[in-house]
């Protein structure tokens, strides 16, 4: 089976990348040109320096004793921002398979040579079909000496009368983030007529940009278009504003969709079937799509197991429903939309979920069906029509996989375009399903300290505290609200400003408090912290995040002087096992409810780990020894509560604390190894866990470690694709997680 590849465009009219037809007196030529981000094939992602890309040009065209195609050659000069990988020179086959060999860069020796003009220019050429001279790099650039192709010509065949093939070629990325490459290439030859024909290509752009994992904390933007396609109670529904000029919808049927036609339908057999236990070609089986092909399943959305998506719906019963596309060669849009009210520096996550669903549709270099997977679907997601990430190649696994990447909007940008396209050659193949589209939000995690009511006696400094937490850097603008009914309406304080985030834990965090003095009239307020990337952005209600805790402020109508009074004095030292041992004594208790015990990291979050049920009444000395697991400077301070749940803090002590140790230092970025070393406060089994930018883990390794310092190596990390990778370390309840890079 020969799939097509469709194109859907919902606001935009119809565009082919990169594709070309031209007839002539019998003949007809169709060119496309693509590439494949060789380094990133397994899993996806996008292009950074050092990556190698596979330059994939297309060439179909019929041939027979009446139709013949002369002087036929492939030229190309080398893109800035590329070097061209040596002896990467082949002809290959739609489904990526190697065709005879591969062409050294030599003169002379073989139909391919490379080579460096005067002036710099980095040059290529491939003569192609029957009776081609050798390549010589002395006239590399003479427009004869290309090949014949007729019906008796070998090459790689579509059918029995059209060759269909690839001129492939690596080349590696030397360009910096941020840049944006254009790789070309131009095939020459003369048609059946005399005709010098030339057609030449170049790449819209494909942007350099690091590798991220997508975020968890997220909450969808806008979308004009529809990104899960609906449901419904029949098999197949109609386009509605999925608009795809010069080609067909139709209902999944027996031989549909053809090439070239797309379905959207909630069960993807070929009569309505919802058994997927029936045999495939060769086998004959009348359920599936070709009479025995593809799988028969159900949508994505709202699945309880997001890889084996949903079962397919049975006649007459509800159910959701997906773009069923039929692929062609050509590369193309398969989905596009324009987004618009978009925040200013921001980062956002666009995804799909996608399904290779024909794991037999392949055919050979002769156009017979193999019964194999084929091409394997690649595709390519762009911004304003450059391209940001590719998928890798989708593999028949009968499972639903999400592919996406983040962007950082710009310093004014508030839309753009966002399309989906086929970035593989197709042919026998490249048959796929895509659902629930979706562009969100990376939002920070805000934690307020105290986490619910704030008490303080009136006429006392009150301290709120709040814990920006992001998985980017860019939440760096705050502003502290209050409100006075109850949390519906909320206006700003006054206080705002900006802080650095630091990365701790993997995460980019900062701590931000405001300061005031309490009066009566404040009882009952609540208070918040909001957020945003920039200072304009937290005016703007979609641009600002104020997901923090909401913190009740109480304020007793008591002198709560008396109380600091009662303290006589407070004192941290080591004690003889360590840790911090807590000294506090009292003159007199008369009034008091209890003594909370609280500690801080920073001198400004405090946490209560003890509190006096039993008081001396007439004066005492109190002592708490603290068994904390922290490297650096730790504070205590004493809570003293009256009985009439009047309050008043003591004032603050300090201590450098070094015992207990749990510290980790990798090489960041790694390559073909791993080092870790890790400063541990206690012998025991130590857990190391490596996970990918989709949180898949993809290395677990155990090691015994002893008290103080340990050196880790892990030497399994070279087959690895670069990119952010998360290492996490665990050790008797202690966990450390950091942000790595691998590199090639």
């Amino acid at each position: 089976m020969v799939s097509r590849f469709i194109t859907i465009s919902l606001s935009l009219m119809l565009v082919i990348f990169f594709t070309t037809s031209i007839q002539s007196i019998a003949q007809t030529y169709t060119f496309s040109y693509t590439y494949q981000n060789v380094t990133r094939v397994n899993g996806g992602g996008t292009l950074e320096p050092g990556d190698i890309i596979e330059v994939r040009a297309l060439m179909m065209l019929t041939a027979n004793k009446k139709s013949v195609t002369k002087n036929l050659y492939y030229l190309d000069t080398i893109a800035t921002g590329f070097n061209y990988v040596a002896n990467s020179m082949k002809i290959i086959t739609n489904e990526g398979n190697l065709f005879l060999g591969t062409y050294t860069d030599n003169s002379n020796d073989d139909l391919g040579a490379y080579t460096t003009l005067p002036g710099g220019y980095r040059v290529l050429r491939i003569n192609i079909g029957t009776s081609a001279p050798n390549v010589s790099t002395t006239d590399i650039t003479t427009n004869t000496g290309g090949g014949t192709v007729n019906d008796k010509t070998i090459l790689p065949k579509k059918s029995s009368t059209e060759y269909l093939f690839l001129v492939a070629y690596q080349l590696q990325v030397t360009a910096t983030i941020g840049d944006i490459l254009y790789p070309t290439g131009t095939f020459y030859f003369t048609d059946n007529s005399g005709s010098k024909k030339t057609e030449h290509s170049k790449y819209p752009g494909i942007m350099v940009t690091p590798n991220q994992a997508l975020c968890n904390n997220f909450s969808s933007a806008s979308f004009t278009a529809e990104s899960s396609f609906g449901s419904g109670n029949t098999q197949n529904r109609s386009a509605g504003t999925i608009n795809v000029p010069g080609y067909n919808i139709v209902n999944m049927g027996s031989s549909d969709p053809k090439d070239g036609n797309f379905a959207i339908s909630n069960n993807t057999s070929a009569d309505g079937t919802t058994d997927n236990t029936g045999p495939y070609q060769p086998t004959a089986n009348s359920h599936r799509v070709f009479n025995g092909f593809w799988d028969i399943i159900g949508d994505h959305t709202g699945a309880a197991d997001p890889a084996a998506g949903n079962l397919p719906a049975a006649a007459g019963t509800n159910g959701g429903y997906m773009l069923v596309v039929n692929a062609a060669f050509p590369t193309g849009e398969a989905y596009s939309d324009i987004v618009s009210g978009l925040c200013p520096n921001t980062y956002y996550e666009f995804s799909a979920w996608l399904r290779n669903i024909c794991g037999n549709c392949g055919i050979d270099q002769d156009g017979i069906s193999s019964y194999t997977p084929g091409v394997l679907p690649n595709l390519a997601f762009t911004i304003n029509d450059i391209d940001y990430y590719t998928t890798g190649n989708m593999q028949y696994n009968k499972k639903w996989e999400k592919r996406g990447f983040i962007y950082k909007t710009g310093p004014t940008e508030t839309s753009f375009k966002i399309t989906i396209k086929n970035n593989a050659p197709g042919g026998g193949g490249d048959d796929w399903v895509l659902d629930d589209i979706s562009l969100a939000t990376c939002y920070p995690n805000l934690i307020m300290s105290p986490s619910d009511t704030a008490k303080v006696c009136k006429a006392n400094i009150v301290n709120l505290y709040d814990t920006v937490r992001s998985y980017f850097n860019t939440y760096t603008n705050y502003c502290w609200e209050k409100s006075t009914d109850g949390g519906n309406t909320w206006i700003g304080t006054g206080v705002c400003g900006s802080k650095t985030p630091v990365l701790k834990d993997g995460m980019w965090e900062y701590v931000i408090d405001t300061t005031f003095y309490s009066v009566a009239a404040d009882s009952g307020t609540y208070y918040r912290v909001k957020v945003a990337t920039t200072k304009d952005n937290l005016t703007d209600v979609n641009c600002s995040v104020n997901n923090s805790q909401k913190v009740f402020l109480k304020v007793y109508n008591y002198d709560c002087s008396v109380l600091a009074d009662i303290l006589k004095s407070i004192s941290v030292r080591k004690s003889n096992s360590g840790i911090p041992s807590i000294t506090w004594a009292t003159l007199n208790e008369e009034g008091i409810r209890n003594f909370e015990l609280q500690r801080s990291i920073d001198g400004k979050s405090f946490t209560t780990i003890h509190s006096t049920l039993s008081l001396y009444n007439n004066g005492g000395i109190y002592q708490h020894e603290d068994p904390i697991d922290f490297n650096g400077t730790v504070y205590y301070r004493i809570q003293i509560n009256g009985k009439k749940y009047q309050s008043a803090y003591s004032k603050m002590v300090s201590l450098y604390h070094l015992n207990n140790v749990f510290s980790v230092k990798a090489n960041n970025p790694f390559n073909t190894k791993l080092q870790l070393d890790v400063q541990s406060s206690t012998d025991g089994l130590m857990d190391i866990k490596l996970m990918d930018s989709y949180g898949r883990m993809v290395l677990r390794k155990s090691f015994s470690a002893t008290r103080g310092n340990n050196v880790l190596f892990i030497n399994d990390v070279s087959n690895l694709p670069a990119g952010m990778y998360i290492v996490t370390i665990s050790i008797s309840n202690q966990t450390i997680q950091q942000k790595l890079i691998k590199n090639n």
